[in-house]
């Protein structure tokens, strides 16, 4: 009755009918809200003198990035334009991420079996993947590379790897930095924290890391199994700080008894920062 034709489906028309709470203003039927206030903080990463190299490093891979999508999308080559963007999150994650990417593309360039005709029909779900997922199916493909690729990645492979040699990445440093500060803020040294990550080279290193400075760490991604994800899950509850986890290997399982939500890799899906939020 209320909308007898299509004309008048109008916002106002429809309002009364729809009733959406934000989880903020969620209540019960005694008025306490259902769900724990949520505080959120930019953490700003800036460039310093000792961390030249890394930014060299990020302009290096965003300008060969910049140039193999241009000529992806010319060249009407998908995989190969979604190989670039993959590259430029991975220089964003970690060092030691965009540099296992790279050595992975060096070899795939040198072998003889690559194909020009890199995009297949029924491998475009690889697009609702996670970036774990995404990263091993585009750099396992024998994608061709574009003109001059191969003694780019490899002057890029040797700028990584003298990164990694000079130190800790600015980011990596940021969060030790957080994890001290906000420890102290609480006033709890028992304080648990929840790490998220998108790529495993990135999680690996951060578990190092931590391991280093003191911290109990454990990690989940998505290559364990369901008893070793439950095995992971009660030592974060019990004696582990900080738990270190991929998109894929948080799925499913109830992360509440963490205090604190580090979003170490931001997705560029909102919704993934909302389901690892409400774990």
């Amino acid at each position: 009755d209320a909308f007898p034709d299509i004309g008048s489906i109008k916002h106002e028309n429809v309002a009364p009918f729809v009733v959406r709470t934000e989880k903020r203003n969620a209540i019960n039927d005694r008025g306490e809200p259902l769900f724990m206030p949520r505080v959120t903080r930019l953490i700003p990463v800036e460039w310093q003198d000792k961390h030249v190299l890394q930014k060299e490093l990020y302009e290096a891979v965003t300008e060969y990035v910049r140039q193999g999508y241009n000529q992806a999308m010319r060249e009407n080559r998908q995989y190969l334009g979604f190989l670039m963007i993959l590259m430029q999150r991975l220089v964003t994650s970690s060092t030691r991420a965009i540099a296992s990417a790279l050595e992975r593309r060096q070899l795939i360039l040198q072998s003889t079996t690559i194909t020009e005709d890199d995009l297949n029909d029924d491998d475009t779900d690889i697009f609702d993947s996670d970036s774990q997922e995404q990263m091993e199916e585009l750099l396992a493909s024998k994608i061709a590379g574009l003109h001059n690729e191969r003694e780019e990645v490899k002057l890029l492979l040797a700028t990584a790897k003298r990164c990694q040699a000079q130190g800790t990445d600015a980011r990596a440093e940021a969060l030790l930095d957080l994890l001290y500060t906000t420890q102290q803020e609480e006033n709890n040294p028992e304080l648990k924290f929840l790490i998220f990550t998108e790529f495993v080279p990135t999680q690996r290193m951060l578990a190092e890391l931590l391991s280093a400075h003191g911290f109990t760490t454990v990690c989940l991604n998505g290559s364990l199994d369901l008893e070793s994800r439950g095995r992971v899950q009660h030592e974060f509850s019990k004696d582990a700080r900080i738990l270190v986890s991929t998109d894929a290997g948080g799925e499913g399982l109830n992360l509440q008894f963490a205090h604190v939500v580090i979003n170490y890799d931001l997705p560029w899906n909102p919704m993934r920062i909302e389901q690892r939020i409400g774990r």
